[in-house]
């Protein structure tokens, strides 16, 4: 149920452009979602690598692992997108659920409805789960979509930045690569293969252009630079020797000749500094502290040291060295969600601590280093973050709340506000007006930054604590008695289709049905009929692309019915070969035109085939012929299994789920599409 299973370039292609084409869609996200530069604002900056016409991008994450996912969040606004970090083990067996992001407001933190205290989250998922080649298709992939979608207008050019530049220069969209964990495995042969691809994907972008069929190959023409990375940012383990980090970086420059983001750990404000931020400042005594985490990790000094050294290396490479400030936090789980005695916490619990380290750093070191950031950032924190002369500046765990990549266009919208207010027209302006408005005299945006970074670091480690909620160890209340998710017919909230980090959910219009049907029994070698009821209330079904789905459990998080959309709701294959590969876990398989189906349900084969007029359904021990409405013709019995049993119910489930699922638009339809067009027709 874990596996993910990434869909090529010809499902993509179709998908994307039939959604703009009849529903005025990419993705499921609705045209006016959409972001749309403001044509008096120039809100780009420069970054590591380049410059990007926004300062906003999703962190390395769950997002950024499958192209539909970057291409969305480009849509949104987002126009530095960070890779998710790739390793040289890329058959990983992650825990399910991995993903624990309780709703912004709940749970054991201070907020309250007029001022929540920003998302928090916690996992066990640190690394890719596709393989490197994988990744590397995505990655070619999202760039050669959000390039094909620029070509047709779709976002609107707004103010071209002056001299801007970087891999994707007149789209000003970066991206960002990230490697881990330690020096062996960025040194291996894979990994330096992955790292060649991303810096020339000439060749892999005619590669996918040739899959495409030809009534999408126009859009798959769009030009994009064979450039696709100009900067890598390096995650390294826990615990991984400053010595180690330095060699990394200078391997790096040496063998790759990239630009290069070292992400730096919580931990190296130290264990007293992070304890008063998170437990006096912030109120959070519920988050207990993991002091092995800051006993094997960087230390101060070291890293001060090591930082000049290879500020002063990338220097006489012509190269350029950032920092990220931060890596998630390793904390005792103390929830029960999640897998293990340890989990790595982000969102809005880190915001003040990597702020303060950032504005540590910035007073300690030699020279200033282009800082970017990532610490529980939100519309409402994501101007000031700004102004404090971080870029990029990057999310996740508020992406993992509902609305999900929608809650993009309000952070961008922040910052314009603000630039208004001011009565600026650019970034750089927009710094140097916070600095004056708290009394600096700064001449140039580097030195206001550094002052506004001063200045924000002091507000947040001096915020008054809230008086915590009363803390429920293990599942809360809320979760725990929710009634539980039906296959068919739910709440119909769409939280499921917005919080999945890799939009495996859609909707599909049904109508409402019912009928009298029956339960076909084995007894006795003889075949019984019990009366049952199919019912459908609904004017819409969620169901979900099986391959898109990792287990990652924050659907569940957010339904309002338990069991797990995820675990519940019908799940479509987009190939037999994984239908197959899936078992015993419960799907839908579509061949044949929407004539021959294959599914599971609790783990048991059916199939359900036209012949004739009719239609024969079957498991593996009973067969019934039934006309159109469900009315049955025939029985047979296919194995003498006793007290087996032939739901006649899920005939019609399937009878309403595939048309619909067929007519729409959604990345099942779409592999139907692209099985039916010759990539040559």
């Amino acid at each position: 149920m874990s596996a993910l299973l990434p869909a090529p370039a010809e499902v993509l292609f179709e998908w994307a452009l039939a959604g703009l084409e009849r529903e005025r869609s990419v993705f499921g996200l609705p045209q006016r979602s959409f972001w749309q530069p403001k044509p008096d604002l120039d809100l780009s900056v420069p970054v590591v690598g380049g410059r990007a016409a926004t300062p906003l991008g999703p962190a390395a994450g769950p997002h950024t692992q499958l192209a539909q996912n970057l291409v969305v969040a480009w849509l949104t606004g987002a126009r530095v997108l960070e890779l998710k970090t790739v390793q040289v083990r890329d058959r990983l067996e992650i825990p399910r659920p991995c993903i624990d992001a309780p709703p912004d407001g709940d749970g054991a933190g201070p907020g309250s409805a007029e001022a929540p205290r920003g998302a928090e989250a916690y996992n066990v998922e640190w690394s890719q789960e596709l393989k490197l080649e994988e990744s590397l298709e995505q990655y070619t992939l999202a760039w050669l979509l959000i390039h094909a979608l620029a070509a047709r207008g779709v976002v609107g050019p707004g103010l071209a930045p002056a001299g801007s530049g970087g891999a994707a220069a007149g789209l000003d969209t970066c991206f960002d690569a990230s490697v881990g964990y330690d020096l062996a495995g960025i040194r291996s042969d894979p990994v330096a293969r992955f790292l060649d691809g991303v810096t020339d994907v000439g060749a892999a972008l005619e590669g996918l252009r040739a899959r495409v069929p030809a009534r999408r190959r126009d859009a798959a023409g769009a030009a994009a630079p064979a450039r696709m990375v100009d900067a890598v940012t390096l995650s390294t383990f826990h615990g991984c020797p400053a010595d180690e980090v330095e060699r990394i970086v200078e391997h790096l420059f040496d063998r790759h000749g990239l630009n290069v983001v070292v992400k730096l750990n919580p931990t190296l404000l130290g264990h007293d500094a992070v304890a008063h931020l998170l437990h006096d400042v912030q109120g959070r005594n519920d988050i207990a502290l993991d002091r092995d985490a800051f006993a094997h990790d960087l230390r101060w000094d070291e890293t001060v040291a090591m930082l000049d050294r290879l500020a002063a290396a990338a220097r006489r490479r012509g190269l350029a060295l950032g920092l990220k400030l931060t890596n998630t936090l390793v904390v005792r789980n103390t929830r029960g969600r999640l897998a293990g005695e340890v989990v790595y916490l982000s969102g809005a619990p880190l915001h003040p601590i990597a702020v303060a380290l950032a504005d540590r750093l910035r007073r300690a070191l030699r020279e200033p280093l282009p800082l970017s950031f990532s610490a529980g950032v939100r519309a409402e924190n994501f101007a000031d973050t700004v102004a404090a002369g971080f870029a990029p500046v990057t999310t996740c765990t508020d992406l993992l709340q509902p609305t999900g990549y929608r809650r993009l266009p309000r952070y961008l919208k922040a910052l314009e506000a603000e630039m208004r207010r001011l009565g600026v027209r650019n970034v750089d302006e927009f710094v140097l007006a916070r600095a004056r408005e708290t009394g600096a005299s700064a001449s140039h945006a580097a030195e206001a930054g550094a002052h506004n970074l001063g200045v924000y670091a002091a507000r947040l480690g001096t915020r008054a604590a809230s008086t915590p909620d009363a803390v429920t160890a293990g599942q809360s209340p809320a979760l725990a008695t929710r009634p539980a998710l039906a296959f068919l017919d739910c709440a119909s909230c769409n939280r499921c289709t917005l919080v999945c980090p890799n939009g495996a959910f859609f909707s599909i219009p049904t109508p409402a049905r019912s009928a009298t049907t029956t339960e076909l029994r084995l007894r006795a070698g003889v075949v019984e009929s019990h009366a049952e009821r199919f019912e459908t209330r609904c004017d819409a079904q969620w169901v979900l692309d099986a391959g898109f789905c990792n287990a990652c459990g924050n659907c569940d998080t957010f339904c309002p019915e338990g069991g797990g959309p995820y675990r519940v709701k019908p799940r479509f294959f987009r190939t037999a070969a994984a239908y197959e590969a899936a078992a015993p876990a419960d799907g839908i398989w579509i061949g044949d035109a929407g004539e021959s189906i294959s599914a599971r349900f609790d783990g048991i084969e059916h199939r359900l085939e036209r012949v004739g007029t009719g239609w024969q359904f079957a498991n593996d021990a009973i067969e019934a012929t039934l006309d159109d409405e469900g009315s049955t013709f025939a029985t047979r019995v296919l194995a003498p299994r006793e007290g087996a049993t032939l739901r006649l119910s899920r005939f019609h489930a399937l009878r309403l789920l595939v048309p619909a699922v067929l007519a729409g638009v959604n990345p099942i339809a779409a592999s139907r599409v692209r099985a039916l067009s010759s990539p040559r027709d």
